[in-house]
């Protein structure tokens, strides 16, 4: 299967899997000018008759680089041989003023604030983002290396999430942000971006950020010590098995969340000190872990991930009788000797 067949592929089944399927609908594309969003940009180009759906796509300047002006330049020239529009947006004259501590993070936070703005506005039915193979590779290992993640961590990225994944409530609409070259790698990127112009960024090769390290050093010798080892397709497959577990585990801990519920004029949630008692240690940590990012408080404008102390200290407050009152951002936790009240803020 050549590269165009196989994005055509996984475009159909993310399409399918948002209900998009047969209907018309728009896609923006974030595109840096760099060969992966390129190909990304130019592979949607070609099919985007047969699926029906309208495309354009988006530069965002982070004002870290006096090249970005040109870049923006490169991008609009593209798409204007694509005739697809090109929107162009920047961060604030002063975003990095005060504080430029964690620069990668707080980018990318801020790209994805202007981006989803960007599709609000213009009504997009769908952010595409040009992650490939190695990217997945490269963040499952900086989880599991980094951070020690768990089965959540080990999903790394999805080919499809909705809004409310990654906003802290829906106001900015629902829409999707896809990913349709995750299973493709960085090599048949190139091969396919021969000939053609693309950007490239001094600071991808910068080993201070984190990723780069990995990029750079990391894959490299992991290629060179397994090289008969398809390392990078075993670690996709890991994360799409990681990702369909958690997903069941989700919807399961979404029902046993929903079932204590109390929707009164405090939106809370009651467990029994016999229901507190009756479960492992274990299965709290894991039932307080899906707490915060269930279905049940995202609806209510709540996405948190909290660290695995807070999760220990939360267990911890919970298997205790005497009576005791705790925050732990965003609920506030009421202990008696009958059990425990989990108050959410009211929407």
């Amino acid at each position: 299967m050549d590269l165009k067949e196989k994005f055509r592929a996984n475009f159909k089944e993310i399409i399918e899997k948002t209900g998009f399927s047969g209907k018309k609908f728009s896609v923006l594309v974030a595109c840096s000018g760099g060969a992966d969003s390129l190909a990304l940009l130019y592979l949607l180009n070609e099919i985007k008759n047969d699926f029906g759906f309208t495309l354009a796509a988006s530069y965002v300047n982070h004002r870290l680089r006096i090249e970005a002006a040109d870049e923006a330049i490169f991008v609009d020239k593209i798409c204007q041989q694509l005739k697809i529009t090109c929107f162009s947006l920047e961060f604030e004259p002063d975003f990095w003023d005060h504080d430029n501590k964690n620069i990668e993070e707080r980018a990318r936070l801020k790209r994805y604030e202007l981006l989803f703005n960007l599709v609000k506005s213009n009504k997009f039915n769908m952010l595409t983002t040009a992650h490939h193979l190695d990217d997945q590779v490269e963040t499952v290992l900086m989880r599991i290396f980094d951070r020690g993640t768990g089965l959540k961590g080990l999903s790394g990225i999805k080919p499809v999430n909705s809004s409310c994944d990654f906003l802290s409530n829906t106001e900015n609409g629902d829409f999707f942000v896809i990913r349709p070259m995750l299973n493709i790698s960085k090599n048949e990127i190139s091969a396919f971006m021969q000939g053609r112009q693309f950007l490239s960024d001094a600071s991808n090769y910068d080993t201070k950020y984190r990723r780069n390290y990995y990029r750079h050093k990391i894959l490299p010798a992991l290629d060179a010590l397994l090289p008969e080892i398809p390392y990078k397709e075993n670690i996709a497959r890991l994360a799409e098995n990681a990702a369909r577990e958690s997903e069941i585990m989700r919807e399961l801990m979404d029902g046993f969340w929903r079932n204590l519920s109390i929707i009164d004029s405090e939106n809370s949630i009651f467990i029994p000190r016999s229901l507190v008692e009756s479960k492992s240690y274990d299965f709290w940590l894991t039932a307080f872990s899906y707490l915060f990012s269930s279905a049940f408080f995202v609806e209510s404008g709540i996405h948190r991930s909290p660290s695995t102390k807070t999760l220990r200290d939360i267990t911890d407050f919970i298997t205790k009788t005497d009576p005791g009152r705790a925050n732990y951002n965003p609920f506030v936790f009421e202990r008696t000797r009958d059990g425990v009240k989990i108050i959410l803020p009211l929407s």
